[in-house]
């Protein structure tokens, strides 16, 4: 279930978000000068602009589609659990249960960041979204909850990683 919910997500944030050109980078040419670098030098060079990109509308729709989610999903009893079974890390299903829910999670999240919601933030939401998922439910797994929460911190420490990293290596040059 946690697989629909994690596309279902990301074609809603991806349907609504507006055309994003992080990756095009314009370059240098003879008229252009360099500005200092930091924080209020987000263009590098000057003569140049760039797209707006609402960042903020994004990072809404991906609140409210998380939050719509959750919503729906308790209203409508999507997936209910009843529980009674020996629940644990190595719960015996059809499918690894709580590799799903962690991937789930570190997708979603993923989705969150590229929508323009700041790693950790987008990691705290995905995992309220989960533990609101597991109580919409009816029974709450644990292992469920910290294998979502375990997937959404390692997506938002990762995408962290990987934007100092970037950051870095321009700082650099």
């Amino acid at each position: 279930m946690m697989t629909r919910l994690a596309a279902v997500l990301a074609f809603i944030a991806q349907s609504f978000t507006p055309y994003d050109a992080r990756g095009q980078q314009a370059t240098a040419t003879a008229d252009t000068i360099q500005t200092p670098s930091g924080p209020t030098a987000d263009a590098a060079q000057v003569g140049v602009t760039r797209p707006v990109v609402h960042r903020s509308r994004a990072s809404l729709v991906f609140y409210g589609a998380l939050g719509g989610t959750a919503a729906a999903i308790a209203v409508l009893h999507v997936d209910p659990d009843s529980g009674g079974y020996n629940d644990s890390w190595t719960t015996s299903t059809d499918f690894p249960d709580k590799a799903v829910h962690a991937l789930a999670a570190w997708a979603i999240t993923n989705v969150g960041i590229d929508l323009g919601v700041r790693p950790r933030y987008s990691a705290a939401a995905v995992c309220a979204a989960g533990t609101a998922f597991e109580f919409a439910q009816g029974y709450v797994s644990v292992y469920d909850v910290a294998a979502d929460c375990l997937g959404a911190a390692g997506a938002a420490a990762w995408q962290s990683w990987r934007a100092r990293r970037r950051a870095r290596a321009t700082h650099s040059r």
